[in-house]
This record gives structure tokens, C-alpha cells and sequence, in this order.
């Protein structure tokens, strides 16, 4: 199931922010539901046939934790929903 597959993606991310860059994102092919970490430059994400959705958009700062990320699940909700007739 996506939610599962991009909340790993994310969970991964979390783990070693430093590794990545300021625009990483998640990278969703809308055919097959395959996700990956996607963190580079010389794509057209507006032409791509793939969908891309900003990794700092899918998470939240931690109120327990101020100055740590977590994943939001509304936003990972909101993402899961778009994939869900496919």
C-alpha cells in the first residue's frame, strides 16, 4: 500500500536529513504506485509523466520536540487519497 511505502521513505529521510537535499522529494509513479526518494535537479517534474510531492510538505514540527520533524499524517493522508482509485 503507498501510505506504507512513502511513510518508510519518509522514516528513512528522518534518519539522516543531512544526506539530502533542501528539495528532496518523494517520487510517485502514478501507473504502478512504485515511490521513491527522488533528489535530483535535471528533471522537468512538471512534464514527467510521475507525480512529485515535497518531503518538507509531508512533515510537521514536533510540538513534544521542538526543532524535530515528524511526518504528518494528515499530509501523508492527503497523499495516500490520491492514489486510491488506482
Amino acid at each position: 500500500m503507498i501510505k506504507e511505502e512513502v511513510k518508510a521513505l519518509l522514516e528513512e529521510y528522518l534518519d539522516a536529513p543531512e544526506a539530502w537535499s533542501d528539495h528532496v522529494m518523494i517520487e510517485v509513479d502514478p501507473k504502478t504506485l512504485d515511490c521513491r526518494l527522488y533528489d535530483e535537479d535535471d528533471t522537468d517534474v512538471e512534464e514527467s509523466e510521475k507525480d512529485y510531492w515535497e518531503v518538507m510538505d509531508l512533515l510537521s514540527m514536533s510540538i513534544d520536540d521542538p526543532g524535530k520533524w515528524e511526518i504528518d499524517p494528515d499530509a501523508l493522508d492527503e497523499l495516500a487519497a490520491s492514489y486510491q482509485y488506482q
